[in-house]
């Protein structure tokens, strides 16, 4: 018997970066999770204009959810989702008040919504490219503008014998040890995501 395979989580990213980090970790364990930016990255997502995107026609209800993501798994009953399924919101913290910042982060400012117990916020204190640097992890920015920076955290050359995966493996357990993100936690749905 041919197992279904759903989509594990949607993920809603501040802009460019996050998108391309997504992308490669979505390729390369290849994984069913759908990636959601404004203008495919070119526009980043504020914090303060999450509660527009919870109550646009995507995310404003249970059934216009499904509407739009029709394979994701859904309780027995099918009246919710899945316990497993998640709804990642990547952002940077550096362009929000201190009290929007931890409303973010404690998820106060999603306690409303349908969707709560599956809304995974993941913070960059105050942004992806500081978190980075502060975990010495090695990546290029390339570009003359900053919206149109592009991060290249993986190496491609062939001379680089490490898998995929265990590169990914090696980001998480980076980032775990960093106190102002907790993107370590997308990555390690996604590293477990991928063996089922």
């Amino acid at each position: 018997m041919r197992q279904f395979h759903y989509t594990k989580a949607v993920v809603i990213v501040h802009g460019k970066s996050e998108k391309q980090i997504c992308q490669y970790i979505k390729n390369k364990l290849r994984l069913k999770i759908e990636i959601l930016s404004d203008k495919n990255g070119e526009k980043s997502i504020q914090i303060t204009s999450l509660k527009n995107i919870l109550n646009n026609t995507i995310f404003k209800s249970f059934k216009s959810f499904i509407k739009t993501f029709d394979d994701v798994k859904l309780t027995i009953d099918g009246k919710s989702l899945d316990d497993d399924f998640k709804i990642f919101i990547i952002m940077d913290t550096d362009d929000c008040s201190e009290k929007e910042k931890q409303e973010f982060i404690n998820k106060e400012m999603f306690k409303t919504h349908w969707a709560y117990s599956h809304i995974v916020p993941i913070y960059n204190v105050p942004e992806l490219e500081s978190v980075l640097e502060h975990a010495h992890v090695p990546f290029t920015k390339t570009g003359d503008k900053r919206k149109q920076e592009y991060i290249k955290l993986f190496p491609t050359d062939i001379k680089y014998e490490k898998t995929d995966e265990i590169q990914i493996k090696e980001l998480f357990h980076t980032l775990k040890k960093q106190k102002d993100t907790n993107l370590n936690e997308f990555l390690e749905f996604c590293l477990k995501a991928s063996e089922n």
